[in-house]
């Protein structure tokens, strides 16, 4: 029986889907959804620069980091921006080059820890997390001590 099989059987299929899975774009109306005329001559060249080809660059760049401090998605985009590894767009406030710069080993960490914690919240053994992201069980119980949860709260093994 594959791990993931394990945990089909214990959970609704929604429940492990949004576990699993990266975050998506947040929902919600974004400020870069918006023409700002006062920082954009044109749609067109507001499009270019969050698609991440701004038109003049040391204009575009900044006029959409301004965009991104005001935007009330700007959490659920940072976290969009570092599970996708999208490698085009202006997102977050940064140029695919100012993210490229950040993908590190510690990316990945902060991505594993927070599906061990959906699944952990799911009530789902840590023997079964282990197995499902391919991690020793040791790494999934030192991602928990991380997360805050503690020895004494760990689920079982099996």
């Amino acid at each position: 029986m594959e791990p993931h099989d394990e945990i089909e059987n214990r959970l609704p299929p929604d429940a492990l889907f949004w576990a699993m899975e990266p975050f998506g774009p947040p929902l919600g109306e974004a400020a870069c959804s918006m023409w700002d005329p006062k920082r954009f001559p044109t749609m067109r060249e507001q499009q270019a620069a969050f698609d991440g080809e701004p038109t003049v660059p040391e204009r575009d760049i900044p006029q959409a980091r301004a965009m991104c401090c005001t935007c009330p998605l700007l959490e659920g985009c940072r976290r969009y921006a570092q599970d996708s590894r999208d490698e085009h767009v202006f997102l977050a406030g940064e140029t695919a080059e100012e993210r490229r710069k950040k993908w590190r080993k510690a990316g990945e960490i902060v991505k594993r820890r927070r599906r061990v914690a959906e699944l952990y919240a799911l009530n789902v053994p840590t023997a079964i997390i282990a197995r499902s992201l391919g991690q020793a069980e040791r790494s999934i119980r030192s991602d928990l001590r991380e997360l805050g949860k503690g020895r004494s709260h760990l689920p079982p093994t099996a």
